[in-house]
């Protein structure tokens, strides 16, 4: 008879299609799913996938055990929430934010909640991936969104803004630049729709790319540097950057909290809902920024 292991490792080699993505989601290394899969396909005396240059694809024997792995997980991550939706205090919270969001701030809605919940085993995970909470990766999502998913249930914490920052040095020295004279550097984001973002571009007809990051961090850090200016949330304002000058705040991706439905009456999920709803909002000006 298959053990759960078995069953799971079957499981997420049908749902990744490689040994290396079963052994991201597993936790282990590629070497460690191989061995397992052969131990696995040797012991039941029967192949459940076939190996394939792009990866793997699981045979009809594959499928049939996938299928039935997959209903015995449905069935343990609904008894998980069953469990935790009774648990009153205690117990562990899996809260994912994204890293930019996990600032000062954040830090210390944090200091002030474990203050008062010091028997809950706090997981914070800084993640900008779309943890998925009905399959129980985290309990609360702090996201940034314009539209979060229908299936979880949340609030808007806070509305945001954004705007063009550049060092002090920059506006001085690029400032033929910034009255149209010349081209103006800009640091782009790969999450925009385009390398220089159109809302830049409308403002200064004159900017070119200086360099163009997928991390807002490294963003910032270049700007700091004087490669170029960006635009970027209001909360992220801080020492060595200064708004360009003639240049307005325009509306930005809002922050939500969110849960999966059947925790919303959790009090341990509630009552942090709550909470951080309650900081986010009270500090609304950190995330609109003064005109």
């Amino acid at each position: 008879m298959m053990e759960w292991n078995d069953l799971r490792l079957v499981l997420e080699l049908a749902r990744a299609g490689s040994l290396s993505g079963a052994a991201r989601v597993l936790g282990v290394n590629h070497g460690t799913v191989s061995r397992q899969l052969a131990r696995l396909e040797a012991r039941a005396g029967r192949r459940f996938f076939e190996r394939l240059p792009e990866g793997v694809r699981p045979t009809g024997e594959g499928e049939a055990v996938a299928a039935r792995a997959e209903a015995m997980e449905t069935e343990a991550i609904a008894l998980d929430l069953e469990l935790a939706a009774r648990a009153e205090k205690g117990g562990v919270l899996r809260v994912t934010v994204p890293p930019l969001v996990a600032d000062a701030a954040f830090a210390e809605d944090i200091a002030l909640w474990q203050a008062d919940n010091s028997l809950v085993e706090l997981h914070i995970l800084g993640d900008n991936r779309i943890l998925d909470l009905h399959r129980r990766e985290a309990d609360v999502a702090i996201r940034v969104s314009h539209a979060p998913a229908e299936s979880l249930w949340g609030r808007k914490i806070t509305d945001q803004r954004a705007g063009l920052y550049a060092s002090k040095g920059f506006t001085t020295r690029y400032q033929a630049a910034l009255a149209g004279a010349g081209p103006l550097p800009v640091v782009g984001f790969t999450a925009w729709e385009a390398p220089v973002a159109p809302s830049i571009r409308a403002r200064f007809p004159n900017a070119t790319l200086a360099a163009l990051c997928d991390d807002m961090m490294a963003a910032v850090s270049l700007v700091k540097q004087g490669i170029g200016l960006t635009r970027m949330p209001c909360f992220m304002e801080g020492p060595g950057l200064v708004r360009v000058p003639g240049s307005g705040l325009s509306p930005y991706m809002p922050i939500w909290a969110l849960t999966h439905p059947e925790l919303r009456h959790a009090p341990l999920v509630a009552g942090f809902l709550r909470f951080i709803a309650g900081r986010f909002s009270g500090r609304r000006g950190h995330y609109m920024g003064q005109e």
